[in-house]
């Protein structure tokens, strides 16, 4: 009688030894999943806030290091 209830004890102990494996699995392929889409490559693309705008563009610089300039034909008059 005491030899079946230490089995018993020895299955059940094996079956939750097997469970909780699987869930440590399943928990490190999810951490690994949210560590990529937060510092992956794509995160480097996005401002810090989430949003864009459209006024950082950065200016375009002439050869000589001025401003270029805008002809007069770039005007509406």
């Amino acid at each position: 009688m005491l030899q079946e209830n230490l089995e018993k004890i020895i299955a059940q102990q094996a079956t939750t030894i097997q469970n909780l494996t699987d869930e440590i699995k399943l928990l490190r392929e999810q951490v690994a999943c949210l560590t990529q889409k937060r510092y992956g490559k794509s995160s480097e693309q996005m401002p810090s806030n989430g949003q864009t705008s459209l006024f950082d563009e950065p200016e375009e610089q002439a050869d000589d290091g001025e401003r270029p300039r805008h002809r007069r034909s770039d005007y509406y008059l």
